[in-house]
């Protein structure tokens, strides 16, 4: 037991810091629900000018600790709190652009201003000296330093709980606009809270500054480590983050004793990442799940005339083929720029195309580069095969880190892609199976045959395949899947209540991405000749990351400025520290483009220009509609339904019949259970109790996807549409949603006869609801009243016997409402389909419902005709909250 002793100190001592770390960092992403990627650059920072006052400057360690903790930690928590503000209604990938870039700016703004070469100490500050426990020396800095984390945790989760800023801290999460009205400003809440939790990460940085010699990355991965502590305290809990920290550390410290050979000597270093994983993926999913906003997507609604892109591609195209003629010493990076084409394209098919953050490309094509050195050098595989092959490799891998995003939102999915290549890297590089420890590089061959493996020819090899690449990553965004990527960004919640089992497009999206990214990491390897280790850190897979989202265009324009920039301008401008400075200018605009991402697209004149010169006229896409298929009758039967949330109970014991061919009000007050209802029916929510049954077929256990597969259609009071798509296109998905369905191959592939179904289909439902004038219109443009008939159209275009439509008229002046309940009863009368209307306007609702059942508190009180419904007393109290005669409600018709 003694000699557990020292690594059981170093590891409190070290843990208490991680733990210390991770409370500023939840208490930022709990009050501003922005993730800080950043924190471990903010202890850099106070690292380095903990350094430049205390060693350099002269000044006393305890004014140099104060300047840092008390001055410069809340300066730069002042800063962020202003970017987060800014960012806060961007995209997912857009707000963790915003930190990543301040992470990039700040890794690279050291180094260039520091210095890489030369090594820097901070000497121990805190007192010096110690005591005997166990027959252990424990050193009093140790002790300061726990005791410091300590009460610094316990100071902050007792003002949380006690003191009023405290308490709106915790406020404005749950309701920032009700704060305000309070008399609490959210923004003057949420900069307290950004002060403190940088403050808390400055602290961190001058405590670990001492125990390693100062360099960027190292700082930065040392303080990352702190969201395993965050992962173990949910991202939510102060106390149980600072545990978890402690608990990483203690467990870190004695793997180093026990684990120190092979494989397993990784483990210490890999530790707080594995435990990030591990939480993400067996954490309950109610605790893991972002707040969901209203957000603008980074891909554009406009795109150049198909002719001015092919123009475009072969004028670069002809020019990439004259590259041999003029690189001269620049031909390999010429072909490595065209080799990582091929990830930029990858990686934006996760992040640009379906709006999903990966961070860990690097790593995905490390392990293309090992593996096809492996099977040509070492198992001697033909060429081709050793390419496919590598590419093959990583599929299954791609497959396994689509397990979070499956489980959870997109941030959770950005953590542990960003722990998976950390832990590959300090676990696994060093094995024989991949980059071995000897330092050398691995081969990597070029094909022998028929001259390929001189510059030119491999070059001219490398331009076809990325040529062939990029053509298939065109065609997929244009297929089937690529619409259904488009839509996993825009509304997956949509696409689920349409048919489609998203999971599926999620694993098929990574999939082919990790493929992608091996074969162009394996070519830019083979254009090099050797790969080291040294070479693919995962950092860069950060860089990567903010590139693809700065760089403007679409497939594959973004990836060919990409490699250009990355590969090309350190090439050509040879200035010292070029890659550092080009890191620092990505950096900068990543956090520039997440600012202006609602105010970034091409002017209106210059569209319109380029429309009129390179666009010909075209007929609609869309066919002529074909007059509506009745459909057969059937019936949405729902017993004993109950529904809630933690101690509240939202629906109890409801039950009600909505066959085919009639129009059913659901009605009642705000609060009163409809919309919980219809997530109920629809899989959204899980009901506690009850049996819902379609077609004679009981529901209650089905998925979401399998309910709107067998004929359940919803819309939603917010609407749930794909902004940056046409009409056309968001109606379509009516019908190919369920085309789609849980079908890998359905996904990639649709027949032509599922294409002619589709546009007929699509083209049937918008002429049902008069809007084929707007076909070919962007969503995002619409009026409140178009985009209620937009979300309509799309139900009536799939195979949707029963629609629930959820307040369709909110936001509709009075003649859209009487519009919209005349298409309503049309396409009723003419497809045959029956509607549950949820609806507050009771003017629409007694015009076109045939049978109302009310609702109050949960429970249904009250079902009749319109008639019945105005005259009575039971219903107007419900809205009016007078209490009801007991005479009168016996004489009520309640069932």
């Amino acid at each position: 037991m003694a000699d557990l002793l020292p690594f059981l100190i170093a590891g409190i001592v070290s843990g208490s810091v991680y733990g210390l770390a991770a409370v500023g960092l939840v208490l930022t992403y709990k009050t501003s629900g922005v993730f800080n990627f950043a924190h471990g650059a903010m202890a850099t920072v106070s690292a380095y000018a903990f350094y430049t006052f205390h060693v350099i400057d002269g000044v006393a360690w305890q004014l140099a600790v104060a300047i840092c903790v008390l001055g410069i930690g809340p300066a730069m928590g002042l800063a962020l709190e202003l970017v987060a503000r800014v960012v806060d209604r961007a995209t997912l990938e857009l707000r963790i652009a915003a930190t990543v870039g301040i992470l990039l700016v700040v890794e690279a703004g050291a180094s260039l201003y520091f210095g890489q070469t030369t090594t820097r100490i901070v000497p121990p500050f805190l007192p010096q000296g110690g005591f005997a426990a166990f027959g252990v020396r424990v050193q009093w800095s140790d002790v300061a330093t726990f005791l410091v984390a300590v009460l610094a945790t316990a100071a902050l989760s007792t003002a949380l709980r006690f003191t009023r800023r405290g308490v709106a801290m915790r406020a404005v999460v749950e309701n920032a606009a009700l704060l305000d009205l309070a008399g609490t400003s959210p923004v003057s809440t949420r900069r307290w809270a950004w002060c403190v939790g940088t403050g808390l990460a400055s602290l961190s940085g001058v405590l670990f500054a001492p125990l390693i010699p100062l360099d960027p990355v190292q700082l930065t991965l040392l303080v990352v480590q702190a969201f395993g502590a965050a992962a173990i305290g949910r991202f939510t809990s102060l106390p149980w983050s600072f545990g978890g920290g402690l608990l990483i550390g203690i467990l870190a410290a004695l793997a180093t004793h026990y684990f120190n050979t092979g494989l397993a000597a990784g483990v210490p270093a890999a530790l707080p990442f594995l435990a990030l994983f591990l939480v993400l993926l067996v954490m309950p999913r109610r605790y893991l799940m972002d707040r969901d906003r209203s957000v603008q997507r980074i891909r554009s609604g406009w795109t150049a005339p198909p002719a001015l892109q092919s123009m475009g591609g072969a004028v670069v195209l002809v020019m990439l083929t004259l590259v041999p003629s003029f690189a001269g010493i620049h031909l390999t990076d010429w072909t490595v720029a065209l080799a990582m084409t091929l990830v930029f394209l990858s990686l934006g098919l996760l992040v640009r195309t379906s709006g999903q953050v990966s961070l860990c490309h690097m790593a995905f094509t490390a392990i293309g580069v090992c593996a096809f050195s492996h099977f040509a050098v070492d198992w001697r595989l033909p060429w081709p095969l050793a390419l496919i092959g590598c590419g093959l490799v990583v599929v299954p891998i791609g497959a396994m880190l689509s397990i979070p995003a499956i489980r959870l939102s997109g941030l959770y999915l950005a953590l542990a892609t960003f722990g998976f290549g950390v832990v590959l890297q300090v676990m696994f590089y060093s094995q024989d199976y991949m980059f071995g420890t000897s330092g050398l590089g691995l081969k990597m061959p070029r094909p022998s045959v028929f001259g390929l493996d001189s510059d030119p020819a491999f070059y001219r090899l490398v331009l076809a395949l990325a040529t062939m690449a990029t053509l298939m990553v065109v065609a997929l965004d244009k297929s089937r899947l690529g619409r259904l990527l488009r839509g996993l960004a825009e509304s997956p919640t949509a696409l689920r209540t349409h048919g489609v089992t998203i999971d599926i497009t999620r694993v098929l999206v990574f999939c082919v991405s990790a493929f992608l990214a091996a074969l162009g990491g394996a070519l830019a390897g083979m254009a090099q000749t050797t790969a080291a280790a040294d070479n693919y850190q995962p950092l860069m897979s950060i860089t990567y990351f903010a590139v693809i989202v700065i760089m403007v265009g679409r497939e594959p324009w973004y990836s060919l400025l990409a490699a250009a920039a990355l590969i090309l301008v350190p090439s050509y401008i040879t200035t010292a520290d070029m890659a550092l400075r080009l890191q620092v200018l990505f950096g900068i605009l990543a956090v520039l483009r997440a600012a202006t991402a609602s105010r970034l697209e091409v002017p209106a004149p210059i569209r319109s220009w380029l429309d009129r010169t390179f666009r010909r006229n075209h007929t609609s896409a869309v066919f002529a509609a074909e007059p509506p298929t009745r459909l057969s009758p059937t019936v949405l039967e729902v017993r004993d339904l109950s529904v809630r949330f933690g101690g509240v109970v939202a629906v109890e014991n409801f039950s009600f019949e909505a066959p085919t061919g009639r129009i059913t009000g659901l009605i009642g007050p705000n609060g009163a259970g409809k919309t919980t209802t219809f997530d109920a029916c629809t899989g959204l929510v899980k009901a506690h109790t009850g049996v819902v049954r379609l077609r004679d077929r009981v529901i209650s256990r089905a998925s979401t996807p399998r309910r709107a597969r067998l004929g359940l259609g919803r819309t939603f009071q917010k609407t749930e549409l794909f902004d940056s798509l046409t009409v056309a296109e968001n109606v379509a998905f009516g019908v190919e949603g369920p085309l789609a369905g849980a079908n890998p191959l359905a996904h990639l592939i649709a027949t032509h006869g599922q294409s002619r179904r589709v546009r007929t289909a699509t083209a049937s439902a918008m002429a049902l609801c008069g809007i084929e004038a707007i076909a070919h219109t962007r969503v995002g443009t619409l009026s409140t009243g178009q985009r209620r008939l937009v979300e309509l159209a799309r139900c009536l275009a799939g195979p949707y016997r029963i629609l629930l439509l959820d307040e369709p008229s909110s936001g509709l002046d009075h003649s859209e409402t009487a519009r919209f309940g005349q298409i309503l009863r049309h396409v009723v009368a003419e497809r045959g389909v029956g509607v549950v209307l949820v609806e507050h306007d009771m003017s629409l609702v007694l015009d076109v419902c045939e049978e109302i059942i009310v609702l109050d508190f949960g429970r249904r009180i009250f079902r009749g005709t319109p008639a019945q419904v105005r005259a009575s007393e039971t219903v107007q109290h419900a809205y009016l909250g007078e209490p009801v005669t007991e005479e009168y409600r016996l004489q009520e018709p309640i069932a």
